[in-house]
């Protein structure tokens, strides 16, 4: 299972699923699969499939369900990013890891101190959809569009929201409960201002202490994951 190579498809009707485009190329001309193959497919709803290769055409393939797992992958509770955007790089290394720890949607945040406001919304859309395969999710985490700091704070939401900042005084990041819900804040490069950072803890969220170092936004999203996703 571990070693298992996921394919993606929402074309799912009764026991059969139609794989095609990229995916079906991907099957066909890079693997070779042949009929009476079986393969692991996600139908990025929070749904695996053990299914069996019925027919390879050149334009698709078709497969027949053996097996559905709900959940599958997935982890016993909701942790969220809500992230300042950074440099292109060190952003889809942020998605990758991001989505093999587990996370559930991830909102790109314009700050005071974030130098690159927008994002290449394909690419970072191929890169957590790569990432969810690799990984054997079953869940395609929700990349949303970018959006003020203000406007997320705004926003009506459930669960603990978790501000990651390194002042020495704040409590450490507890460790994640099932079946609960966080949204976690992390700044860019440069952190949150102290006017962000006011505002957020007026809207109820929580400062926390990841490290008592000084992290990268990558490392410390990894490192409130790692501690939350359970």
């Amino acid at each position: 299972m571990a070693h298992e190579q996921f394919f993606f498809s929402q074309h799912i009707q009764e026991d059969r699923i139609l794989i095609e485009g990229g995916e079906h190329l991907h099957l066909s001309r890079v693997l070779r699969k042949n009929s009476g193959d079986r393969i692991w497919i996600a139908d990025g709803n929070g749904t695996a499939y053990h299914a069996e290769i019925t027919s390879i055409g050149k334009e698709s393939s078709f497969c027949r369900i053996l097996e559905r797992h709900e959940g599958f992958g997935e982890p016993a509770n909701r942790v969220s990013l809500a992230v300042g955007i950074i440099k292109p790089a060190h952003w889809e290394i942020l998605l990758e890891k991001a989505v093999e720890l587990g996370v559930h949607e991830i909102y790109p945040l314009i700050t005071r101190y974030t130098v690159v406001p927008s994002l290449k919304r394909e690419r970072c859309e191929k890169i957590v959809l790569a990432a969810m395969k690799q990984c054997g999710r079953s869940r395609l985490p929700r990349l949303h569009d970018p959006l003020p700091f203000t406007g997320l704070l705004s926003a009506k939401r459930t669960g603990t929201v978790c501000l990651c900042d390194n002042q020495e005084d704040y409590p450490a990041l507890d460790t994640g409960k099932e079946n609960a819900e966080y949204l976690v804040l992390v700044g860019p490069e440069g952190g949150f201002s102290t006017e962000e950072l006011a505002l957020a803890i007026a809207a109820g969220a929580k400062p926390v202490l990841l490290s008592n170092r000084r992290l990268r936004t990558e490392t410390a999203c990894m490192a409130a994951l790692s501690r939350l996703v359970v």
